[in-house]
């Protein structure tokens, strides 16, 4: 289900819900090996700054190094060829079997804030199915300009949140 972002005090949200017909293991698995993949080219690295298991849940924290083409009307906000970092924190409880991420991003977040959780855990449905629950946050912080640059960051992590599916279906929910 796919809810449109919708302008808010402060920025824009996004929701999807969606629904996996693999089973909860396997899509955390697939959350783990999900880059590099066709589907996210956008993705030049991923490395982990820290792991741990507390109250036996299993706690990261990564950095995830990402490009993608901007419009011409915000180049000159933007440096040519600049990357963006994102930080994503997750935790994985597998005995609940539930699997929550929240990524932000922390370079360029004066011209474009994006933040987002996702909740993946067994579907209530079917226990061979999982669902995720994600949620977006977008803000721009140029007066002026922000309605404009809010919704190309909507309409990006949208077409972004798409690809995403597709790539965790054929990079590992499969058996």
């Amino acid at each position: 289900m796919y809810r449109n972002a919708e302008p808010h005090v402060g920025g824009m949200t996004y929701s999807h819900t969606t629904t996996f017909k693999t089973a909860w293991d396997k899509v955390a698995q697939a959350l783990w090996k999900r880059y590099p993949n066709p589907y996210s080219q956008h993705v030049l690295s991923e490395d982990t700054i820290s792991r741990t298991v507390k109250e036996g849940k299993l706690v990261s924290k990564r950095l995830l190094t990402k490009t993608n083409r901007i419009p011409w009307w915000l180049e000159k906000f933007v440096a040519q060829g600049s990357a963006a970092c994102i930080i994503e924190e997750s935790e994985v409880d597998a005995a609940a079997k539930t699997f929550r991420t929240h990524t932000r991003n922390v370079s360029h977040s004066r011209l474009l804030s994006v933040e987002e959780s996702c909740f993946f855990y067994v579907s209530p449905e079917n226990n061979d199915w999982t669902c995720c629950e994600k949620q977006a946050w977008i803000k721009c912080g140029v007066r002026g300009f922000s309605r404009a640059v809010e919704k190309f960051g909507a309409d990006r992590y949208k077409g972004n949140a798409h690809k995403h599916r597709i790539a965790n279906e054929e990079v590992g929910c499969q058996s």
